[in-house]
């Protein structure tokens, strides 16, 4: 009875030793298939990161008026060079925003590897002369030195000449209205930004328009720029003088041998 018994425990420990070795079989070669994935996904990954296929395909730059699209670019430590799937989103906004010109960045990346920042920068004003150097002055009320290789810039804004220093400052806040801002093809439009004096004001500002007009107003009213295209359209004259009212936001006809 005792030699059935050993067989029977000898095949229930044959059966079980043969089960667990399955196991460890069936471990081993589900753990040689994992290695064998990752190590291919490695492969396949270095050969891709290797290939000009992982480049950016396009870069498209809009919103920018101050700084170039290579200026943006830079800023964002984006090229043509660039890994598309290495550059993330949050690591381009936060190069841009580091920037104080800049306020805000959106940024759309498609599978296809094109790449497209939206920007919106402090607004720039007009450049002015100080020490024999140029400089930018923005909304924000900062001044920036236009350095030799940027002076083209300039053609694009007007010249803001005879004010000091605290008038400048007044000058940057009357344009950094945010509800009514003054878009850029209005800024465009002015040739040269000067201070006026009248008896009822002495603190107001001329702007000689590119197409000849003159507008006279308190800094209070130069957010009215905004509509200077829509006084145009009921324009009859060339050469005309305004005054912007702030009370009644409305642009009025003057004679100009009136002022000063």
């Amino acid at each position: 009875m005792e030699e059935v018994n050993d067989l029977l425990y000898d095949d229930v420990e044959r059966k079980y030793l043969a089960l667990q070795n399955k196991k460890k079989k069936r471990r081993k070669t589900k753990r040689r298939v994992r290695l064998c994935i990752v190590a291919a996904i490695l492969i396949l990954s270095c050969l891709y990161l290797g290939s000009d296929l992982s480049k950016v395909k396009s870069i498209k730059v809009s919103g920018n008026h101050y700084y170039t699209k290579d200026e943006i670019m830079k800023k964002a430590n984006l090229s043509y060079k660039t890994r598309y799937f290495l550059m993330p989103k949050f690591y381009m906004q936060r190069n841009l925003k580091k920037d104080d010109l800049i306020e805000k960045v959106n940024i759309n990346k498609s599978l296809s590897g094109n790449i497209e920042l939206k920007v919106k920068e402090v607004q720039a004003i007009g450049y002015f002369v100080e020490n024999k150097k140029n400089y930018m002055l923005f909304s924000n009320g900062m001044e920036k030195e236009i350095k030799q290789d940027s002076l083209y810039i300039i053609v694009n804004y007007p010249v803001i000449d005879g004010f000091n220093k605290e008038q400048r400052q007044n000058l940057a806040k009357s344009f950094s209205n945010k509800d009514n801002e003054i878009a850029q093809e209005i800024v465009e439009m002015i040739a040269e930004i000067t201070p006026h004096k009248e008896s009822y004001d002495e603190h107001m500002v001329k702007f000689v328009m590119q197409d000849g007009n003159k507008i006279y107003t308190s800094y209070e009213s130069v957010k009215l720029l905004s509509s200077y295209k829509k006084t145009l359209k009921n324009l009859k004259e060339d050469h005309v003088c305004f005054v912007m009212d702030a009370n009644t936001k409305t642009y009025i006809t003057e004679n100009c041998n009136s002022f000063k």
